[in-house]
């Protein structure tokens, strides 16, 4: 490690973060950037509703309605169960179900 001249600072000296913007705060340009787009969902929301209306298509409108779901229902995540210690086979399953082991 670099040795600490005076006041100067270095990045992993334990003082904690080096300027920018304090934690927790949010990035400005970022909620403008949202706050932009909020209006402009606003103002076009009619047209945009008499547009998916107007389309004919059933696998348009599906297609559509699925990709709108992703902003108001939460995508489920899959959990998956790895036993680090000893992969297990479905043949192995099944022995524990059926209380016998059939394979060495």
């Amino acid at each position: 490690m670099a040795v600490n001249e005076g006041n100067k600072r270095y990045k992993g000296d334990g003082k904690g973060r080096q300027g920018g913007r304090k934690k927790s705060i949010p990035n400005k340009s970022s909620s403008e950037l949202r706050e932009l787009i909020t209006k402009f969902v606003d103002q076009k929301w009619e047209d945009f509703v008499a547009a998916y209306d107007a389309i004919t298509e059933p696998e348009k409108k599906c297609k559509i309605t699925i990709d709108l779901m992703q902003f108001s229902v939460p995508k489920l995540a899959s959990i998956e169960y790895k036993d680090k210690d000893k992969p297990r086979t479905l043949a192995d399953e099944l022995d524990e179900i059926s209380g016998e082991k059939t394979r060495e």
